[in-house]
């Protein structure tokens, strides 16, 4: 049952996000080549992104747990220790790969993740990056205001890695993921473990290329210049076949081409 929404109160649960949603990967020209020539996506550890609240849940879960402890005189120590082995689940054991949802072109994304005139953009589907990556799970990120009361329809909740503070509710994210599940193992029966020693991420083969680029955006203002190397690094890498969805940003459009 949904619990019943207190003042100041946010009930948050998992959107259901339908396969043919548009996505798109904002990238500098560098990590594409890095795609063609390995034919894989990089996938990064939570702890390693800018955002240092990457991984972590609410605080209110916190919070409200400690309320629920001191009015039925348990200790609180009992659930401390697992939402400490819950935050290091969420921030070290799972590699992230995050995607823009929108059914047209963003310039802030453009901008932030492309520098643009100088990046590309792939377009593709969530249904589609599922079947050719194969993700442990994948879903919409969900931003709240930290100090809302956040709470969930179960016990369950979402998964911790969609948590995000709404100041970046305009980045529209969708993230697909995998559990490193050695470290899961270690973690969950309380072995230490050192965060120096671990690997900033993980690559992740692509099944059917084809499938996965629907297409690959030019940044808006780019020069023929640049369109010429993407075309030139797809033949290279034995993928002149990419060179069949390059087009230029839709941004570059004369506003006489719409005025007929």
């Amino acid at each position: 049952m949904m619990p019943t929404k207190q003042p100041n109160e946010k009930v948050v649960s998992e959107e259901s996000v339908p396969a043919s949603t548009v996505i798109w990967r904002y990238l500098k020209f560098e990590r594409f080549v890095e795609i063609l020539k390995t034919h894989s996506v990089w996938f990064s550890r939570p702890f390693r992104f800018e955002d240092k609240w990457e991984g972590l849940f609410p605080p209110s879960y916190l919070r409200r747990t400690r309320q629920y402890a001191d009015a039925n005189d348990i200790p609180f120590d009992e659930f401390d220790h697992e939402f400490r082995k819950r935050l290091l689940r969420h921030r070290y054991a799972h590699f992230v790969n995050c995607w823009h949802i929108s059914d047209h072109e963003s310039d802030a994304m453009w901008k932030l993740y492309a520098l643009a005139p100088c990046g590309i953009a792939i377009q593709s589907t969530v249904g589609d990056v599922n079947e050719c990556l194969r993700p442990h799970n994948s879903g919409r990120v969900i931003y709240y205001d930290p100090s809302q009361d956040v709470r969930s329809p179960t016990i369950f909740g979402p998964h911790d890695i969609l948590f995000k503070r709404s100041p970046f509710s305009w980045e529209q994210e969708y993230r697909f993921w995998f559990d490193d599940e050695e470290l899961l193992d270690k973690i969950e029966s309380g072995e230490e473990f050192s965060v120096g020693t671990l690997s900033y991420g993980r690559p992740v083969g692509i099944t059917d290329m084809p499938r996965l680029v629907r297409k690959i955006v030019v940044a808006p203002g780019a020069y023929d210049r640049l369109i010429e190397q993407v075309r030139a690094a797809c033949a290279e890498h034995r993928k002149r076949w990419l060179c069949n969805v390059i087009e230029r940003s839709y941004s570059d459009r004369m506003w006489d081409s719409f005025t007929s």
